[in-house]
């Protein structure tokens, strides 16, 4: 059983699941406590935002575009701080909540899976990040989850930047790694689609760090990856560790509301209804080695989608782990546009690769149902 089963065969606020059929617009029911029962509106509005454009330019012209249409989301944004009187727009209408201290309880007692030693220069950025993450979005996680998702892209643009030189200088070649990492990439990419349905990018402000991080990061994750590919996967292992730690809390904390909430159109057509070739693609790597199933989840309510990012996160985390390993990559990878050397490698070989993962796989199944364990100790 995976884990979005786990999650979903568990009550834990006994919430009753909505049915019925909703409109292919993104509008979800906004609950609002009663003294007797729940009751929901029919509705939610975003805080209006700069439409993105599709329009080819230059970079000169396209920089041009982009800080006028910014600059005058500067002035609309200084005037909605004083101006309070129109409706209470997403994420704030769904009244979330995450608390960081039951993140970091979570994650002292269920650290990063992989062997590997963490460096202490890996570890002190770690930490850097999740300082100021933990501390500019209180109370605002939906907002929160976008930064994330927007920096959460940046370390596979960065592999295939560095991939891509590698095999432009004919070093190495590896297409199917490549393909995978992009395939990562596009799964970040529609949860990044999803938080944005839900408001997430709304504040100029959050919009302003989250893309300002993601330029800094990625030049400090292809400086890494240049010197060590092994440190590089390990941070993204760390980051992807804490996806999963913190979509489980706010699971968790926030269970009855997401079951009334219906799943927005993007996440209908990513997970369900759209082609699932590149979303079968996000798990290759650790199917390929582990022998594991296609994921089909259900995409009914919010519940189900957070359920859904949450195993798509863990399944980072092990993509991230396996990276470290250069002789397992080179193994699994080989006959797919590798070099002569790689793709003559035996089946015996891969063979006992495979092995060697299923192992490791199984022995994580105990930490995949602790995911849903010790929310009463908070």
């Amino acid at each position: 059983m995976n884990l979005s089963a786990k999650l979903n065969a568990s009550t834990l606020f006994g919430a009753p699941l909505v049915s019925g059929t909703y409109p292919s617009k993104v509008r979800v029911q906004r609950a609002t406590r009663s003294t007797n029962e729940d009751k929901y509106e029919t509705s939610y509005e975003t805080t209006p935002k700069p439409k993105p454009r599709v329009k080819p330019g230059s970079f000169f012209a396209l920089a041009k575009r982009n800080f006028s249409t910014e600059a005058s989301e500067i002035g609309k944004a200084f005037v909605r701080v004083f101006d309070k009187s129109g409706p209470e727009r997403a994420p704030q209408c769904f009244g979330f909540t995450l608390s960081n201290e039951a993140i970091m309880q979570y994650e002292k007692e269920n650290p990063p899976p992989g062997a590997e030693d963490t460096p202490y220069s890996i570890q002190v950025l770690y930490d850097v990040v999740l300082f100021f993450v933990d501390r500019l979005f209180v109370d605002r996680a939906i907002e929160r989850f976008w930064f994330l998702e927007t920096v959460a892209r940046i370390p596979y643009f960065s592999y295939v930047t560095c991939l891509h030189l590698y095999e432009t200088l004919g070093w190495w070649r590896t297409a199917k790694l490549r393909k995978i990492h992009f395939a990562e990439e596009w799964n970040e990419l529609h949860h990044l689609l999803i938080m944005e349905a839900l408001g997430g990018d709304a504040r100029w402000r959050d919009r302003f760090l989250a893309f300002h991080a993601a330029i800094i990061y990625y030049w400090i994750l292809v400086v890494s990856f240049l010197v060590s590919p092994k440190y590089s996967y390990k941070f993204s292992e760390l980051l992807e560790t804490h996806a999963v730690s913190t979509y489980r809390t706010f699971l968790v904390e926030n269970e009855a509301k997401l079951r009334q909430i219906p799943a927005p159109k993007i996440a209908q057509e990513y997970y369900k209804h759209g082609d699932l070739y590149m979303f079968d693609a996000d798990s290759e790597f650790v199917r390929d080695a582990t022998g594991s199933e296609v994921r089909r989840p259900p995409v009914d309510n919010l519940y189900d989608i957070f359920t859904n990012i949450l195993d798509d996160e863990w399944e980072h985390v092990k993509t991230m782990v396996m990276c470290q390993d250069y002789d397992s990559v080179e193994e699994l990878m080989s006959g797919t546009g590798n070099d002569t050397e790689v793709s003559d490698a035996s089946d015996e070989k891969r063979q006992a690769v495979r092995a060697k993962w299923k192992t490791w796989a199984n022995s994580l199944q105990s930490r995949e149902h602790n995911f849903l364990q010790n929310e009463a100790s908070w």
